[in-house]
């Protein structure tokens, strides 16, 4: 696991940092205020590696981080889904009768609608960080203000976990890639993932025989994403994450047909594939 300075979106204590620690425990964390800021942070070399948000298993793809990295030439390097666990955050003895506005961020509101609902008189405030508004609630120092957030940001900030796991659905994850300015190939010994993308002739059919190489290599696709194409407007480039290492026989001939078919392929990464953390 890599352990040393890496890159994330949000401000400390956020969930993209709870992340980061599950991969790699003894890193030193680098807060940006924007996702772009993380890829930057990395091609400048102020950071070793980034840790982008790829997809939640609620609300679905970030898609636009599979662009930044497209774009960017970040190299995909590794994974990791974690668990989201949304707390009621408030300063030191703050007691849930006493709560009169809450903040986190609108997601994150949304994730915890039933819960919030249950809390009479208490207005809910959108902000624009969940970490953000754990930091806010510490600056004013109100009992009657509280945030939603993770129990990182309350040890960040020192707060109390006025009540903990509010989500509603309880399988809330979210899906994590470490991006290095370089390509590194996993160890032989674990799983492995491959993530593609896909610049295919616009010719009716065209997706259905690009998708066929794989089935008949009998390898599994998870992802299968589709992206404007910037170029050419009402065109699209497709990205796709397969359980497979990129130089396995099975993998070179789904390439190999693919580039017959006229497809421009882009390998973003190869990577070892982490389990869901509860």
């Amino acid at each position: 696991m890599p352990s040393n300075k890496i890159a994330f979106q949000g401000e400390p204590g956020a969930y993209s940092e709870e992340a980061l620690f599950l991969l790699a425990p003894d890193a030193e964390s680098q807060p940006h205020r924007e996702f772009r800021d993380v890829a930057q942070a990395v091609l400048d070399r102020r950071a070793h590696y980034g840790l982008l948000p790829i997809e939640n298993s609620l609300v679905g793809s970030i898609a636009t981080n599979f662009d930044l990295i497209a774009e960017s030439g970040l190299a995909i390097v590794g994974e990791v889904v974690s668990a989201v666990h949304h707390c009621l955050l408030g300063v030191p003895g703050a007691a849930r009768a006493a709560l009169r506005r809450v903040l986190s961020h609108p997601v994150a509101l949304a994730q915890c609608e039933r819960f919030l609902r249950e809390l009479s008189g208490v207005e809910v405030v959108a902000f624009y960080d969940t970490a953000g508004a754990a930091a806010e609630v510490a600056r004013r120092h109100d009992a009657s203000l509280a945030a939603v957030a993770g129990a990182l940001a309350a040890r960040r900030y020192g707060l109390d976990v006025v009540a903990e796991r509010i989500e509603d659905e309880p399988h809330n994850q979210t899906r994590f890639l470490l991006v290095a300015r370089d390509a590194t190939a996993p160890p032989p010994d674990v799983p492995a993932k491959t993530t593609l993308r896909l610049k295919l002739p616009h010719r009716p059919g065209t997706l259905a025989r690009a998708l066929a190489p794989f089935a008949e290599a009998g390898l599994n696709l998870t992802k299968l994403e589709s992206r404007p194409d910037r170029s050419t407007p009402w065109e699209y480039l497709f990205y796709l994450d397969v359980e497979a290492r990129a130089d396995e026989p099975a993998m070179r001939a789904a390439r190999a047909a693919l580039a017959a078919q006229g497809a421009v392929i882009t390998l973003l990464g190869e990577y070892a594939r982490f389990a869901p953390r509860a």
